[in-house]
């Protein structure tokens, strides 16, 4: 009797236990939904791929600065991170470093809106200057952030759920960066009455509004508690040395850590899209606009083909996928000069008039094809990277992913200066070669057989 009372209460322990479990990864999965959509209206608003290279270019028409954008971007968000892994990977708790460095992110965007604003023309070196640095310092905390984010994500989901949960937080990003392309357009066109360069100041304002909400909600999660077992902090050498090693070890890694260098190759035309538009296809800054927004519903609708792909043939399969759909995006902008400058009304004919030029149309197209290809591949990325990591090992794992990017940082600074040497088309056709070695790398990687590590 007293047997049976201590396997039933055995029993409703763990019943409850698995409850509670399912009410936490509810919980954190909302807000990480939140969290994503707020993220993605602000990354939207100051998309590095439209509205930046639209900055940038109508301030000084010069592609190397153009490029200087991109890399400091790139360089900003990768370098930091090697030496922020080995600090946070034996720490319990990695929300403390999360929210700090987070809140500055916020804060110097809005900072950067509020000098935009104020400098306007008046002095546009200074203008130029505090650009720079604050948009290096946003972007540095971007990358440090991303650090202990991405120990708490898989702290905080179950592995069978995350391809899911990822994608509802693209799916909510993409919805949310959606209605910030409409808000884009309209700010960027003559009837909201900003001029040049205010108009940019608003949306770097509305960027760190929308970056300070996705930082609060990401606060709220509770992240489950993981003991260190790797005790004090490694000395930069030791930890160095242990993500070459990991390298070396893990062919899954080192492949995907491959993939993600070729993939930067692969879109090294993607910051220079917009300007491309401007200049020589003379299409208007309003149009910056619905790029974004087509970019995003792209986004929103391939999810549900990810989601899918996801749960049903393994997180390593949206690499490939995606991988296809980039090629396709980098075709667009070597073809578009084939499609006439035409405007077109097809609905005309059933009564409803919408006039547009075909060939913004089909331009359009690029970010049709690269919002989805993003959409998979950083979804993928994520999930994949969560998979194959140790758990007492991401952090080190997620930041020397990244911090082997810091070589390609330079790409963005020479591609600027191809474009001003062997055109925008000739610089397009060189990305595109990389395509074929993408493809083949991201079949390679393997799927991964997982013991759920949680409810």
């Amino acid at each position: 009797m007293r047997e049976s009372s201590i396997i039933e209460s055995s029993t409703l322990h763990q019943r409850l236990d698995r409850q509670r479990q399912e009410r936490e990864l509810k919980r954190n999965s909302r807000l990480l939904v939140v969290n994503g959509a707020t993220m993605f209206a602000g990354f939207t608003f100051a998309s590095s791929e439209l509205v930046l290279p639209a900055f940038i270019q109508t301030l000084t028409t010069s592609s190397v600065l153009v490029g200087l954008t991109g890399a400091l971007m790139r360089i900003g968000w990768s370098f930091p991170q090697v030496f922020v892994g080995r600090i946070v990977e034996p720490l319990p708790r990695k929300m403390p470093v999360f929210r700090i460095v987070g809140s500055f992110q916020a804060l110097f965007w809005v900072l950067l809106g509020v000098s935009t604003i104020l400098l306007g023309l008046r002095h546009p070196n200074l203008l130029l200057g505090s650009f720079l640095l604050f948009y290096a310092l946003a972007a540095a905390c971007m990358g440090i952030a991303s650090v202990p984010r991405m120990d708490i994500m898989g702290k905080a989901v179950p592995a069978r759920h995350r391809a899911r949960v990822f994608a509802l937080r693209r799916l909510g990003g993409g919805g949310m960066a959606m209605v910030a392309g409409v808000s884009i357009g309209y700010v960027l066109s003559d009837v909201s009455g900003l001029q040049f360069p205010a108009n940019y100041g608003v949306l770097f304002l509305l960027a760190g509004i929308s970056i300070g909400m996705s930082v609060a909600a990401f606060s709220m999660i509770r992240e489950p508690i993981e003991q260190a077992s790797r005790g004090a902090t490694l000395p930069l050498r030791d930890y160095i040395r242990r993500g070459v090693g990991v390298l070396k070890e893990d062919r899954n890694y080192r492949r995907l850590c491959a993939l993600q260098f070729l993939w930067g190759f692969a879109a090294m035309g993607a910051p220079f899209y917009v300007p491309y538009a401007l200049t020589d296809l003379e299409m208007g800054p309003e149009f910056v606009g619905f790029f974004a927004t087509v970019m995003q519903l792209s986004s929103i609708a391939s999810n549900v083909l990810w989601a899918w792909v996801g749960q049903q043939k393994g997180n390593h399969a949206l690499l490939p996928l995606g991988t296809y759909v980039l090629g396709l995006s980098v075709l667009v902008p070597l073809t578009v000069t084939l499609v006439p400058a035409v405007t077109i009304d097809p609905l005309a004919a059933l009564g409803f008039s919408y006039p547009f030029d075909l060939r913004v149309g089909y331009f359009a197209m690029t970010f049709v094809f690269s919002g989805s290809a993003w959409s998979g591949m950083f979804t993928g990325r994520m999930t994949y990277i969560l998979d194959i990591a140790p758990s007492d090992r991401r952090p080190t794992y997620t930041s020397f992913m990244n911090a082997f990017m810091i070589p390609e940082g330079i790409l963005p600074i020479l591609s600027g200066a191809l474009i001003a040497l062997i055109s925008y088309r000739n610089l397009f056709l060189v990305s595109v070669a990389f395509v074929p070695f993408a493809i083949i790398v991201s079949r390679k990687l393997e799927a991964v057989n997982l013991e759920d590590d949680g409810a």
